[in-house]
């Protein structure tokens, strides 16, 4: 067994002609087990998200390279096989804010050069979404990158909240955004535009407009409180215990706090 989805700090490449048509002598087809894997990570394990991303960017040519990854990333997955989503919601806590962690590595992919967004969304205290996703463009600074997260994220929430006050039939405080840099923040607070943050103007700005006027509430915490971390790269495994500890719980046949 492994302790990481990925090997901590793997990059992955573009496979070469040898390397792919190694992998094409196994006989396997890559896109049904990275498929598999996303399933999972879809319902029942945001610790396999940010994996499952970087996998299947090689779904149409895949390598042995990416192949090794696969199979450390099912290994990781039988050693932790009795992990489940853990939903328990508070009982004394009738009405909840969102609470939203969103966060971003900055030009992680060494040959696009274009960083990586994850977040995660706690309602009740339980995890209701999760993504890891590449960004759209390449970003000239991990402040700017992490702005995009934050961006992404406010625009999920909208949808999210929605959703929870149209079934609910509840109006929702703020939601409480979780970052850890402290550029972002001073930005949201005093941006002004010049020649360098001219391109940031539109998004910054609509983030700026929603947190004067209490929309949303953005809170600076520590790295090592990053929940989301592990949505953002082959992350380490003290990053990856911090996702297990607050989305995950240990189930078994009789085991009726997880599912």
């Amino acid at each position: 067994p492994v302790k990481t989805p990925l090997t901590p700090a793997v990059q992955l490449h573009t496979a070469t002609e040898e390397d792919h048509q190694a992998f094409l002598k196994l006989n396997l087809n890559y896109r049904s087990f990275t498929g598999m894997l996303n399933y999972l990570a879809c319902q029942t394990r945001p610790d396999l998200a940010a994996a499952v991303s970087i996998l299947s960017k090689f779904n149409q040519r895949p390598g042995m390279s990416h192949w090794r990854e696969v199979v450390h990333c099912w290994k990781y997955l039988k050693g932790t096989l009795n992990l489940g989503l853990l939903l328990r919601p508070e009982p004394d806590k009738l009405i909840d804010r969102i609470n939203f962690f969103t966060d971003a590595t900055w030009a992680e992919d060494h040959e696009s050069r274009i960083s990586r967004s994850g977040s995660l969304a706690f309602w009740k205290s339980c995890p209701i979404l999760w993504n890891s996703k590449k960004q759209r463009n390449i970003t000239m600074s991990s402040t700017e990158s992490e702005m995009s997260a934050l961006s992404d994220g406010e625009q999920e929430n909208l949808w999210l909240s929605f959703l929870i006050e149209e079934f609910w039939k509840i109006k929702l405080p703020p939601t409480l955004f979780h970052i850890d840099n402290k550029g972002l923040l001073e930005k949201l607070k005093f941006f002004g535009s010049n020649s360098k943050t001219k391109h940031l103007d539109i998004k910054i700005k609509n983030l700026r407009e929603k947190f004067k006027n209490k929309d949303i509430d953005v809170k600076l915490i520590p790295s090592t409180d990053m929940i989301a971390d592990s949505l953002t790269k082959a992350a380490p495994y003290s990053s990856i215990k911090n996702l297990q500890e607050k989305c995950l719980s240990v189930v078994s046949s009789t085991t009726k706090e997880g599912c």
